[in-house]
């Protein structure tokens, strides 16, 4: 049975989430917009898992417009920000952003928008101040992830809030990463427009969220119906919202547990890891990291064929990387963070999760070591081959 650590690309489904699909599926059929029995009941089960939804970030249930996933909902938050602020032509981000939202920038960059991208410490970490210092009366939008999906850090964004409602510029958080990891909550992070994930959580991939503050500051992007209270159009995904609001209510109520037992088993395979491996390096902070992820660069080998050793060995694990053209490409976050092309190309990212166990952890620090030693062995890295 492989030993599944990348939760942070997608969480195998709880079992909450997979009762809540079952349940649908014996209902039967029905359009929550018709207004037949079915429809009726349909439209129950929907605002009951909207609900569940809002109560992990503390925002209201009418609060919530449900997404195809992360993706669409930052898209979504972007396009929405600027459209509603037709004249101002400034965004604010920074440079290590998952593509969701750095594509995005991209487009709107090269439609003429002044986008503005913040670097990173030597641990991920944006400073609060030098996302202030750009702000002024044309910045649209400013839009950061709470957690860093690669490398775990999370950000202290809560200062940003006050500026931005000064300058009248919309306040975006991408929370996909930190949801049911770390405590979220809207009200006290000030933000206008918040993301989410449901397969981040252990709902199915497919379904998302986006939180929006305020209906009268933001414009809807995909036109065709009143779906969602008009920011949204299209028949609502169903079983994925109720998938995603049983998931969502599951991590919400283990979340403290949780997070202490999955950041007690990271701290023990980073302990054993360093010991075995001379050289290690954990990119990230130590403290201020998500509890659940680890990323690591291995000294003398590429994260390519580590990876590949450690999936024949039944232990899935991430790069944390791009991909373009079929050929696996440094990680835009780690080269952010100064570290090298060579180190970027030799590091992985693991991410536990829920369904991780304490024998799991004790099989992979042994199989870790064991493979990093044959790759360097058959493979040894110069600084020339990691260009």
């Amino acid at each position: 049975m492989p030993i599944y650590l990348d939760h942070n690309a997608g969480a195998p489904l709880r079992t909450e989430a997979v009762a809540a699909i079952s349940r649908l599926l014996a209902d039967g059929p029905g359009n929550p917009s018709s207004v037949h029995r079915a429809g009726q009941r349909s439209r129950r089960m929907l605002e009951a898992a909207r609900a569940q939804i809002a109560a992990i970030v503390s925002g209201e249930p009418r609060q919530i417009v449900l997404t195809s996933g992360g993706t669409e909902s930052n898209n979504l938050a972007i396009f929405g920000a600027i459209t509603a602020a037709s004249r101002r032509r400034k965004i604010v981000s920074s440079e290590i952003e998952h593509s969701s939202i750095l594509a995005p920038l991209a487009e709107l960059e090269r439609r003429g928008f002044d986008v503005v991208r913040i670097a990173p410490d030597s641990d991920g970490r944006i400073d609060p101040s030098r996302v202030l210092h750009p702000l002024d009366n044309e910045t649209a939008l400013v839009t950061l992830g709470l957690a860093n999906s690669e490398v775990g850090t999370i950000q202290d964004l809560a200062p940003l809030a006050s500026a931005c409602k000064e300058f009248g510029a919309l306040f975006h958080i991408d929370a996909a990463q930190a949801i049911g990891r770390i405590p979220v909550d809207v009200n006290a992070l000030g933000c206008d427009l918040m993301t989410l994930s449901g397969h981040k959580l252990g709902a199915p991939s497919g379904i998302g969220a986006l939180y929006i503050r305020d209906y009268a500051k933001f414009a809807p992007v995909i036109f065709g119906g009143p779906h969602e209270n008009g920011m949204r159009a299209g028949t609502p995904n169903l079983l994925g919202a109720v998938a995603f609001g049983a998931a969502a209510e599951a991590a919400m109520n283990a979340r403290e547990a949780e997070s202490e037992r999955i950041g007690s088993l990271t701290s023990t395979l980073l302990m054993r890891l360093r010991e075995a491996i001379p050289g290690l390096h954990l990119n990230g902070p130590l403290i201020g990291r998500l509890p659940n992820t680890l990323n690591l660069t291995f000294p003398g080998v590429l994260g390519e064929s580590m990876l590949i050793a450690l999936d024949l060995e039944g232990v899935e694990v991430s790069m944390g990387s791009a991909c373009a053209a079929g050929a696996v490409e440094p990680s835009h976050v780690l080269r952010a963070m100064q570290r090298s092309v060579a180190d970027a190309r030799s590091s992985l990212r693991i991410s536990l999760g829920w369904n991780n166990t304490a024998a799991e952890i004790d099989a992979v620090a042994t199989i870790i070591p064991a493979v990093w030693r044959r790759v360097a062995d058959a493979e040894p890295l110069s600084e020339a081959a990691a260009r």
